[in-house]
This record gives structure tokens, sequence and C-alpha cells, in this order.
């Protein structure tokens, strides 16, 4: 009896495969082990009711008592320190025929009809609200800020170079930036005692629909100089905006700040007990309470006008993460099934060589 053995030859399509599942599992592993720390660092940088009321009591029994809806109690607005708040700025931008329409068609984004700014100076009649249109942006760029104009120029989709602007207005003058869906329920006020603060995301990550910074912020400058390195074009419009100059772009940027600060031992953002002064490079985060639900301090109109047909294939995936499971399975158990095959012929084919010289 002569004892079989499978050239090592049959056998590498499996071991391919199943290093391959391993490293796939590891990876999936680490992605979400990195993930929930962020979540968790999102998390411990929330501004809380805990805050307003260091400052003013009353104003936090009027947000509890009002919920979602206006209110006409003052928050003491203190003067704005440039190296450490927020100045109140309220920043839209609005680029005319940003999307080409069909003649007669009215443009699908917002326009200079939206109501947004007029009740953010309703609610905030000490702040200075603009609408920033693409020349105005435009000579903002090119006077202080050239070097980026060859990328700004390359944007494939007009919305990225929207982005792109907010990110350097908010370096450059400081304020409030909001999309033109989203308007003002309230006093911004208790908002702009801080350097910086980015709204969370549902389900991971921050949103850059709506956010403030102070004038000059380290981490508004990594994100304006880290525009033209993500300046990719991936496998989808939504996909590109997204990762490039959109919501991911802004969540990347802001994980490795954090991580940045961290490891400098400066836990960025940490308030004390008091409520003590706030480290002049800090990042908070608004909370959804804050930002779309039970007591925001915003309106907000359907979106997204951006978005492509793409964006519901992407989002329904996203939604499903199993899917991406039960594409992988087929291919994984016929690459399996193949190299089973392989060694099955390759042993057949042993076996009747060695009848052969028996």
């Amino acid at each position: 009896m002569h004892s079989m053995k499978l050239p090592s030859r049959t056998r590498w399509p499996l071991r391919v495969t199943l290093l391959f599942i391993f490293f796939l599992i590891s990876w999936v592993i680490w992605l979400g082990s990195v993930t929930i720390g962020f979540e968790q660092h999102l998390n411990s940088l929330f501004i809380t009711l805990d805050i307003f009321s260091a400052s003013d009591p009353a104003y936090t029994a009027a947000i509890l008592a009002a919920g979602p809806e206006p209110f006409e109690v003052d928050f003491p607005l203190k003067t704005p320190h440039p190296d450490t708040s927020i100045p109140p700025l309220i920043h839209y931008i609005w680029f005319r025929d940003l999307y080409a329409t069909q003649p007669g068609e009215e443009e699908s984004i917002p326009h200079s009809g939206s109501n947004a700014p007029d009740l953010c100076i309703q609610h905030n009649p000490t702040f200075t609200v603009h609408i920033w249109n693409e020349t105005e942006v435009l000579e903002l760029i090119d006077h202080h800020y050239a070097w980026f104009l060859p990328t700004w120029y390359s944007y494939r989709h007009p919305i990225q170079r929207v982005d792109a602007a907010k990110y350097f207005i908010l370096y450059h003058y400081g304020g409030v930036y909001l999309d033109l869906d989203i308007s003002c329920r309230k006093s911004l006020a208790p908002l702009v005692d801080f350097p910086m603060w980015f709204p969370k995301a549902s389900p991971l990550g921050v949103n850059n629909d709506a956010m403030a910074s102070r004038k000059g912020h380290p981490l508004m400058w990594s994100m304006i100089m880290n525009l033209e390195g993500r300046n990719k074009n991936l496998l989808s419009p939504w996909i590109t905006v997204f990762w490039t100059t959109g919501p991911k772009f802004v969540s990347d940027m802001l994980q490795a700040y954090l991580n940045e600060q961290a490891g400098s031992m400066r836990m960025s953002g940490e308030l004390d007990d008091n409520a003590a002064e706030l480290d002049q490079d800090g990042v908070y985060i608004l909370p959804r309470q804050f930002y779309s639900e039970e007591y925001t301090f915003f309106g907000h109109r359907q979106g997204g006008t951006w978005h492509g047909k793409d964006v519901a294939v992407v989002l329904w995936v996203i939604g499903r993460p199993w899917v991406l499971l039960l594409a992988f399975a087929p291919a994984a158990v016929g690459v399996y099934a193949w190299a089973r095959r392989r060694r099955a012929r390759a042993a057949a084919d042993k076996m009747r060589k060695m009848d052969m010289e028996a």
C-alpha cells in the first residue's frame, strides 16, 4: 500500500481562501474596535445640559420645558474671545446653478428664497448672518489660499466645492456654518462658548451640514490641508463626495486629530467637574438631542439634494451589512469546491499512475 500525499500545488487555493477569510475577519474585528473606541470618545465630548446650567440654570429649565419648540429666554452671551470661543457669525452658502436643470425647471437645491437665514436672524439678532456666493468664496481662496485653486477646479461634483468652502470660511473667519435646509429654532448663544463643535451623526461619526469653530482652529487647518490628498474619484458620486469632502472626510480628520491630542496627553475638549476654562484647541460634540431631537436648536428640512440614484443602493447595503456576507459566502464556497475537485482529480491521477507502475 502506497501512502498518498497531494502535491502542494493542489492545496494552495484552499490555503489562500482560508488565509483571506482569516484576514477579513481580523480586519472586521480591528475596524469594529477602532470604530467603537472613536464613538466612545465622541460620547465623552458631548455638550450637555450641565454645561448650560453652569452659566445659567434658568436657561436649562427653559430648554427642558420648551423641548424642540422656540422660546424667548436669553442666555448670557459672553464677549467672544477669538482664541477660545466661536464668534457670533452664522454662515450659509448658496451657489447659483449648482446643478444643471432643464429649461423652465427650478434648481433642486435650496435657493435664495429659503427662510432659514431669516429665522436665524429672528432668533439671533446680535449675530451677523451671511450668505456666501461662489464669487465671494473664490475671492477668499484666491486671495489667501491660492494653492488650493487647482484642487477646487478639479472637483468633479459641484457639492465638493461647497463642502470645501465651508472649511475655508470657518478657518478664516470662525462662526457657525449651516446648510440652507437648516434653520434656527432658538438662540445659538449657548453654542458659541466653545472652540469648536460638530453634530453627532447617526449611526457613526459626525455630520458637516452644521458645525462651528473659532477662527484659526488647528483641526480646521488640518482639514483644508488634507482636501487635496483625499481628492479621488471612487465607485459612485455619493461615495466620492462622502469620502473626499463630506461627513466621512470630517469624521476621519476628527478621529486623527483626537488620536494626536490623546497621544500628546491633551484629551481634547474634556471639561472638568466645574466646567472650567476651555482648551482653545478642544473639540466638542453636539448630541442629537440638541441637533435634531427633543431639545434641538435647529429646524431641519429635507436635505441631500446632491444625492444621486447611487445613494439609494449604498444606503440600502449599509443598512443591511449581512448582504456583504451573503455576497462573499458563495464566492468562498465556490473556491473551496473548486479546490476540492482539483484535489480529487489530482488524487485520482496519482492512483492511476501508481496502478500503472504496479
